[in-house]
């Protein structure tokens, strides 16, 4: 595929696997670029296919984008690298020469999919609470969910004085101890939905995320990976007319 004549330097660097755009304009205004020799500090700045750009003095080019599903175990940090040296997702993919990154985070006890990529454009289309990328998961909680929570849970819960308001709850089985609920939301922040449970006065025993978009894990098990195909990656992201649908209230929930 040809490249634009010129393109923003943020843009260059994430399509280089450094990091996604947000991250690669912080190492632009940092001062660790260098284009040609100057130092960029510019986040206008445009670069075509015969600047020479180096990162901390080394040379970086563009790459071949790869972007992988990852069924995560438990036990294992959504992240890149890890200063106390414990295990990351990207322990399960070593196979892969390309540096990844995670898009998105699940933390440590949670298990389910999660796309490792070189593709910084991705991972900011993936993340970024404005394209509104569904994520469904599937939680075991202690106890049997009351009526009245089921409802409160619905009509959407403030924490953080943000709103979580599901774009779907289903029960999905009920034991003689535990229930399992699935639940769809379109953001991300921290271990939103253990803290709404807790909220609502139900342990979480296990959370799994079974789909990103209309992209779930399949037949894929635990600590697996699979390399995606490019109509793997589209079913990540929903159409224009769904995120108006979202953003507008018009998708119901169903219990």
């Amino acid at each position: 595929m040809s490249r634009p004549l010129k393109i923003r330097l943020s843009k260059y660097l994430a399509d280089c696997g450094i990091w996604s755009r947000r991250k690669c304009g912080d190492l632009i205004t940092s001062g660790r670029i260098k284009v040609d020799g100057q130092k960029i500090t510019d986040l206008s700045f445009k670069v075509s296919g015969s600047s020479k750009v180096l990162l901390d003095g080394q040379l970086i080019k563009p790459e071949e984008k790869i972007v992988v599903a990852l069924n995560k175990p438990p036990g294992y940090l959504s992240t890149a690298s890890d200063e106390f040296g414990r295990k990351t997702v990207l322990d399960l993919v070593r196979n892969i020469k390309v540096r990844l990154y995670p898009a998105g985070r699940l933390d440590m006890d949670s298990s389910g999919l999660i796309i490792l990529t070189n593709d910084g454009e991705l991972v900011y289309n993936i993340t970024h609470p404005k394209f509104m990328i569904p994520k469904t998961y599937q939680l075991t909680i202690s106890r049997n969910i009351s009526k009245r929570d089921l409802e409160v849970l619905i009509a959407g819960i403030n924490i953080d004085n943000r709103k979580l308001k599901p774009t779907e709850v289903n029960i999905v089985k009920t034991g003689s101890s535990y229930q399992i609920l699935k639940i769809q939301i379109h953001e991300g922040r921290k271990r939103i939905l253990r803290r709404v449970m807790s909220h609502l006065g139900y342990v979480v025993l296990g959370l799994k995320r079974v789909s990103i978009g209309d992209l779930g894990l399949g037949e894929l098990k635990e600590g697996r990976y699979r390399v995606l195909k490019n109509d793997d990656i589209k079913k990540l992201f929903i159409p224009i007319s769904s995120i108006n649908k979202l953003k507008e209230g018009k998708l119901s929930n169903h219990s």
